[in-house]
Protein backbone atom coordinates (compact mmCIF):
# COMPACT_ATOMS: atom_id res chain seq x y z
CA UNK A 1 0.00 0.00 0.00
CA UNK A 2 1.51 3.71 -0.72
CA UNK A 3 2.04 5.43 2.06
CA UNK A 4 0.26 8.62 2.63
CA UNK A 5 3.30 10.07 4.83
CA UNK A 6 4.85 10.21 1.52
CA UNK A 7 4.15 13.65 -0.13
CA UNK A 8 5.26 15.71 -3.04
CA UNK A 9 6.28 19.76 -2.76
CA UNK A 10 4.93 21.50 -5.40
CA UNK A 11 5.92 24.95 -6.40
CA UNK A 12 5.05 27.34 -8.61
CA UNK A 13 6.24 31.36 -8.81
CA UNK A 14 4.23 33.04 -11.36
CA UNK A 15 4.20 36.94 -11.86
CA UNK A 16 1.93 37.76 -9.24
CA UNK A 17 1.75 34.71 -6.97
CA UNK A 18 3.87 32.24 -4.79
CA UNK A 19 2.31 28.81 -4.67
CA UNK A 20 3.64 25.80 -2.04
CA UNK A 21 1.83 22.67 -2.26
CA UNK A 22 1.78 19.32 -0.53
CA UNK A 23 0.37 16.46 -2.14
CA UNK A 24 0.54 12.59 -0.96
CA UNK A 25 1.03 9.89 -3.00
CA UNK A 26 -3.00 8.77 -3.00
CA UNK A 27 -3.09 12.45 -4.40
CA UNK A 28 -4.63 13.98 -1.66
CA UNK A 29 -4.08 17.98 -0.82
CA UNK A 30 -2.74 18.29 2.34
CA UNK A 31 -1.07 22.01 1.85
CA UNK A 32 -2.55 24.86 -0.49
CA UNK A 33 -0.49 27.71 0.33
CA UNK A 34 0.02 30.74 -1.97
CA UNK A 35 1.26 34.32 -1.19
CA UNK A 36 0.02 37.23 -4.01
CA UNK A 37 3.00 39.75 -5.10
CA UNK A 38 2.58 43.15 -3.34
CA UNK A 39 2.06 45.91 -6.53
CA UNK A 40 1.75 49.60 -5.67
CA UNK A 41 -1.33 50.91 -6.33
CA UNK A 42 -1.94 52.61 -9.24
CA UNK A 43 0.55 49.99 -10.83
CA UNK A 44 -0.45 47.70 -13.90
CA UNK A 45 1.96 45.01 -13.26
CA UNK A 46 5.66 44.26 -11.59
CA UNK A 47 8.72 44.14 -13.20
CA UNK A 48 10.20 40.79 -13.14
CA UNK A 49 13.18 42.23 -10.98
CA UNK A 50 10.49 43.22 -8.11
CA UNK A 51 8.61 39.75 -8.79
CA UNK A 52 11.88 37.79 -8.29
CA UNK A 53 12.86 39.36 -5.33
CA UNK A 54 9.38 38.84 -3.42
CA UNK A 55 9.65 35.56 -4.20
CA UNK A 56 12.50 34.85 -2.41
CA UNK A 57 11.51 36.55 0.59
CA UNK A 58 8.08 34.79 0.20
CA UNK A 59 9.19 31.59 -0.48
CA UNK A 60 11.50 31.66 2.69
CA UNK A 61 8.66 32.55 4.82
CA UNK A 62 6.20 30.12 3.55
CA UNK A 63 7.78 27.05 3.61
CA UNK A 64 9.46 28.48 7.33
CA UNK A 65 5.59 28.43 8.31
CA UNK A 66 4.85 25.22 6.93
CA UNK A 67 7.94 22.92 7.89
CA UNK A 68 6.21 22.61 11.29
CA UNK A 69 2.80 21.35 9.24
CA UNK A 70 4.21 18.48 7.29
CA UNK A 71 6.94 17.62 9.96
CA UNK A 72 5.39 14.35 10.07
CA UNK A 73 6.25 13.43 6.43
CA UNK A 74 8.61 12.29 4.34
CA UNK A 75 9.22 14.59 1.00
CA UNK A 76 10.22 12.60 -1.49
CA UNK A 77 9.96 14.48 -4.66
CA UNK A 78 9.53 18.39 -5.27
CA UNK A 79 8.21 19.72 -8.71
CA UNK A 80 8.23 23.01 -9.45
CA UNK A 81 6.70 24.59 -12.47
CA UNK A 82 10.27 26.28 -14.06
CA UNK A 83 8.90 28.06 -17.20
CA UNK A 84 5.83 29.57 -18.48
CA UNK A 85 5.07 26.89 -21.00
CA UNK A 86 6.29 23.57 -22.58
CA UNK A 87 7.33 24.93 -25.51
CA UNK A 88 11.11 25.02 -26.61
CA UNK A 89 12.82 28.77 -25.45
CA UNK A 90 9.88 29.63 -23.42
CA UNK A 91 11.76 31.36 -19.95
CA UNK A 92 10.62 34.11 -17.64
CA UNK A 93 13.21 35.06 -14.70
CA UNK A 94 10.49 34.32 -11.85
CA UNK A 95 10.24 30.85 -12.66
CA UNK A 96 13.86 30.52 -12.05
CA UNK A 97 13.23 31.75 -8.89
CA UNK A 98 11.42 28.82 -7.57
CA UNK A 99 12.81 26.38 -9.53
CA UNK A 100 16.47 27.54 -7.46
CA UNK A 101 14.43 26.44 -4.06
CA UNK A 102 13.16 23.35 -5.56
CA UNK A 103 16.78 21.99 -6.81
CA UNK A 104 17.83 23.16 -3.10
CA UNK A 105 14.98 21.59 -1.45
CA UNK A 106 15.89 17.89 -3.39
CA UNK A 107 19.85 18.32 -3.16
CA UNK A 108 18.92 19.14 1.10
CA UNK A 109 16.55 16.33 1.33
CA UNK A 110 18.21 14.16 -1.21
CA UNK A 111 14.96 13.77 -2.77
CA UNK A 112 13.38 13.38 -6.62
CA UNK A 113 13.37 16.90 -8.88
CA UNK A 114 10.88 17.02 -11.43
CA UNK A 115 10.31 20.39 -13.76
CA UNK A 116 7.14 21.06 -15.22
CA UNK A 117 5.43 24.21 -16.80
CA UNK A 118 3.46 26.93 -15.10
CA UNK A 119 0.76 26.17 -17.95
CA UNK A 120 0.65 22.50 -17.48
CA UNK A 121 0.50 23.66 -13.78
CA UNK A 122 -2.92 25.10 -14.59
CA UNK A 123 -4.32 22.67 -16.23
CA UNK A 124 -3.21 20.39 -14.21
CA UNK A 125 -4.97 21.51 -11.12
CA UNK A 126 -7.85 22.37 -13.41
CA UNK A 127 -7.95 18.74 -14.58
CA UNK A 128 -7.82 17.20 -10.72
CA UNK A 129 -10.94 19.52 -9.74
CA UNK A 130 -13.57 18.89 -12.66
CA UNK A 131 -15.00 15.78 -13.58
CA UNK A 132 -13.58 16.22 -17.43
CA UNK A 133 -12.74 12.75 -17.70
CA UNK A 134 -11.26 13.04 -21.78
CA UNK A 135 -7.47 12.12 -23.14
CA UNK A 136 -8.31 15.27 -25.74
CA UNK A 137 -9.78 18.15 -25.71
CA UNK A 138 -9.54 22.03 -26.18
CA UNK A 139 -8.61 24.55 -22.97
CA UNK A 140 -8.68 28.00 -22.69
CA UNK A 141 -5.92 29.75 -20.95
CA UNK A 142 -7.13 32.55 -19.69
CA UNK A 143 -5.40 34.88 -17.35
CA UNK A 144 -2.99 38.15 -16.67
CA UNK A 145 -0.37 37.32 -18.89
CA UNK A 146 -1.60 34.60 -21.53
CA UNK A 147 -4.83 34.08 -23.66
CA UNK A 148 -4.38 30.98 -25.54
CA UNK A 149 -6.90 28.11 -26.65
CA UNK A 150 -4.80 25.23 -26.68
CA UNK A 151 -4.96 21.42 -28.44
CA UNK A 152 -4.46 19.52 -25.54
CA UNK A 153 -3.81 15.53 -25.69
CA UNK A 154 -2.85 14.40 -22.17
CA UNK A 155 0.08 12.03 -21.52
CA UNK A 156 1.18 9.85 -18.32
CA UNK A 157 2.43 12.56 -16.56
CA UNK A 158 2.32 15.84 -18.61
CA UNK A 159 0.57 17.18 -21.70
CA UNK A 160 0.81 17.54 -25.52
CA UNK A 161 -0.20 21.40 -26.45
CA UNK A 162 -0.19 22.83 -29.53
CA UNK A 163 -1.59 26.66 -29.27
CA UNK A 164 -4.40 26.77 -32.17
CA UNK A 165 -5.99 30.13 -30.83
CA UNK A 166 -4.79 33.19 -28.95
CA UNK A 167 -5.09 37.09 -28.73
CA UNK A 168 -2.44 38.63 -30.75
CA UNK A 169 -2.30 42.24 -28.26
CA UNK A 170 -3.35 41.98 -25.40
CA UNK A 171 -4.59 39.31 -22.88
CA UNK A 172 -7.84 38.89 -20.81
CA UNK A 173 -6.25 40.04 -17.81
CA UNK A 174 -4.45 42.98 -19.39
CA UNK A 175 -7.67 44.23 -20.74
CA UNK A 176 -9.67 43.78 -17.55
CA UNK A 177 -6.60 45.45 -15.30
CA UNK A 178 -6.16 48.80 -17.77
CA UNK A 179 -9.80 49.08 -17.01
CA UNK A 180 -10.09 48.21 -13.62
CA UNK A 181 -6.65 50.47 -12.80
CA UNK A 182 -8.73 53.20 -14.57
CA UNK A 183 -11.49 52.97 -12.74
CA UNK A 184 -9.45 53.01 -9.73
CA UNK A 185 -9.16 49.52 -8.26
CA UNK A 186 -5.75 48.45 -6.92
CA UNK A 187 -4.50 45.62 -9.34
CA UNK A 188 -5.42 42.51 -9.84
CA UNK A 189 -8.36 43.97 -10.70
CA UNK A 190 -10.77 40.81 -11.97
CA UNK A 191 -12.41 40.45 -8.64
CA UNK A 192 -13.99 43.84 -8.83
CA UNK A 193 -15.00 43.91 -12.59
CA UNK A 194 -16.49 40.14 -11.69
CA UNK A 195 -18.74 41.42 -8.80
CA UNK A 196 -19.55 44.90 -10.54
CA UNK A 197 -20.60 43.34 -13.39
CA UNK A 198 -23.07 40.72 -11.14
CA UNK A 199 -24.79 43.74 -9.87
CA UNK A 200 -25.46 45.65 -13.26
CA UNK A 201 -28.71 44.28 -14.91
CA UNK A 202 -28.76 46.71 -17.49
CA UNK A 203 -28.40 46.24 -21.10
CA UNK A 204 -24.87 47.39 -22.11
CA UNK A 205 -23.03 48.20 -25.06
CA UNK A 206 -22.04 45.64 -27.54
CA UNK A 207 -18.51 46.22 -28.12
CA UNK A 208 -17.41 45.65 -32.08
CA UNK A 209 -15.23 42.64 -30.92
CA UNK A 210 -12.29 41.64 -33.32
CA UNK A 211 -12.48 36.97 -33.42
CA UNK A 212 -10.94 35.53 -36.38
CA UNK A 213 -10.23 31.43 -36.55
CA UNK A 214 -9.59 31.58 -32.97
CA UNK A 215 -7.03 34.80 -32.80
CA UNK A 216 -8.19 37.66 -31.04
CA UNK A 217 -7.42 41.32 -30.78
CA UNK A 218 -8.28 43.43 -28.02
CA UNK A 219 -6.69 46.82 -28.40
CA UNK A 220 -9.66 48.10 -30.25
CA UNK A 221 -12.33 46.93 -27.54
CA UNK A 222 -10.11 48.83 -25.22
CA UNK A 223 -10.60 52.02 -26.76
CA UNK A 224 -13.83 51.67 -27.56
CA UNK A 225 -14.41 51.22 -23.72
CA UNK A 226 -11.94 53.96 -22.79
CA UNK A 227 -13.63 56.36 -25.11
CA UNK A 228 -17.60 55.96 -22.96
CA UNK A 229 -15.62 54.69 -19.54
CA UNK A 230 -16.82 58.41 -18.15
CA UNK A 231 -19.91 58.21 -19.25
CA UNK A 232 -21.64 55.23 -17.17
CA UNK A 233 -21.33 53.70 -13.71
CA UNK A 234 -18.39 51.10 -12.70
CA UNK A 235 -21.10 48.01 -12.60
CA UNK A 236 -21.70 49.00 -16.70
CA UNK A 237 -18.07 49.62 -17.57
CA UNK A 238 -17.34 46.33 -15.80
CA UNK A 239 -19.80 44.27 -17.46
CA UNK A 240 -19.08 45.86 -21.04
CA UNK A 241 -15.45 44.28 -20.54
CA UNK A 242 -16.71 40.83 -19.33
CA UNK A 243 -18.94 40.66 -22.33
CA UNK A 244 -16.67 41.63 -24.63
CA UNK A 245 -14.16 39.05 -22.96
CA UNK A 246 -16.84 36.54 -22.83
CA UNK A 247 -18.47 36.93 -26.63
CA UNK A 248 -14.66 36.87 -28.28
CA UNK A 249 -13.75 33.91 -26.29
CA UNK A 250 -17.60 32.06 -27.62
CA UNK A 251 -16.82 32.48 -31.01
CA UNK A 252 -13.71 31.18 -30.77
CA UNK A 253 -14.28 28.38 -29.35
CA UNK A 254 -17.61 27.70 -31.49
CA UNK A 255 -15.38 28.10 -34.11
CA UNK A 256 -12.37 25.35 -33.13
CA UNK A 257 -14.64 22.97 -31.34
CA UNK A 258 -15.97 22.81 -34.78
CA UNK A 259 -13.00 22.41 -36.71
CA UNK A 260 -10.90 19.91 -34.56
CA UNK A 261 -14.61 18.04 -33.42
CA UNK A 262 -13.95 18.23 -29.77
CA UNK A 263 -17.01 19.27 -27.58
CA UNK A 264 -15.37 18.98 -24.31
CA UNK A 265 -13.93 22.50 -23.39
CA UNK A 266 -11.79 23.12 -20.22
CA UNK A 267 -11.20 26.42 -18.96
CA UNK A 268 -7.99 27.82 -16.94
CA UNK A 269 -6.21 30.78 -15.42
CA UNK A 270 -7.07 33.46 -12.75
CA UNK A 271 -9.98 35.22 -15.94
CA UNK A 272 -11.46 31.71 -15.28
CA UNK A 273 -12.77 32.41 -11.90
CA UNK A 274 -15.08 34.99 -12.87
CA UNK A 275 -18.02 34.08 -12.11
CA UNK A 276 -19.90 36.32 -14.28
CA UNK A 277 -17.98 34.47 -16.79
CA UNK A 278 -18.45 31.35 -16.13
CA UNK A 279 -21.90 31.04 -15.78
CA UNK A 280 -22.84 32.79 -18.96
CA UNK A 281 -20.11 30.65 -21.19
CA UNK A 282 -21.75 27.57 -19.40
CA UNK A 283 -25.00 28.23 -21.29
CA UNK A 284 -24.11 29.96 -24.79
CA UNK A 285 -22.01 26.98 -25.06
CA UNK A 286 -24.54 24.20 -23.93
CA UNK A 287 -26.18 25.82 -26.84
CA UNK A 288 -24.25 24.55 -29.43
CA UNK A 289 -24.01 20.89 -27.26
CA UNK A 290 -20.78 22.49 -26.11
CA UNK A 291 -19.17 21.23 -22.39
CA UNK A 292 -17.69 23.92 -20.88
CA UNK A 293 -15.83 22.80 -17.69
CA UNK A 294 -14.73 25.25 -14.78
CA UNK A 295 -12.86 24.88 -11.62
CA UNK A 296 -13.36 26.43 -8.66
CA UNK A 297 -11.37 29.90 -8.48
CA UNK A 298 -8.66 28.53 -5.99
CA UNK A 299 -7.80 25.65 -8.48
CA UNK A 300 -8.18 28.50 -11.49
CA UNK A 301 -6.10 30.77 -9.96
CA UNK A 302 -2.24 30.39 -9.86
CA UNK A 303 -1.43 27.12 -7.66
CA UNK A 304 1.23 24.73 -7.09
CA UNK A 305 -1.59 22.02 -7.05
CA UNK A 306 -0.92 21.14 -11.01
CA UNK A 307 2.69 20.74 -10.12
CA UNK A 308 2.42 18.69 -7.27
CA UNK A 309 0.53 16.29 -8.91
CA UNK A 310 2.12 15.87 -11.47
CA UNK A 311 5.08 15.57 -9.87
CA UNK A 312 3.31 12.23 -7.88
CA UNK A 313 2.42 11.41 -11.31
CA UNK A 314 6.14 11.41 -12.35
CA UNK A 315 7.28 9.55 -9.31
CA UNK A 316 4.74 6.60 -9.21
CA UNK A 317 5.79 5.88 -12.77
CA UNK A 318 9.40 5.85 -11.41
CA UNK A 319 8.11 3.53 -8.69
Amino acid sequence: MISKNKIILGIDTSCYTTSIAAINLDKEIIINEKKMLKVKKGNRGLRQSDAFFQHTNNLGDMFGELKAKIIDYDIVGVCVSSRPRPIEGSYMPVFSCGYKFAKTISCVLNSKLYKTSHQECHIEAAFYDTNIDKEKFLCIHMSGGTTEILLVNRKLYGYDIDIVGATKDISTGQLIDRVGVKLGYEFPCGKYLDKNALKCDRDVHNMKISSKEGYINFSGVENQIFSIIDEYSKEYISKVVLDSILNSIYKSVVYLSNKYNLKDVLFVGGVSSSEYISNKMIDKLSNNKINAFFTKPSFAKDNAIGSGIIGVNRFLSEV
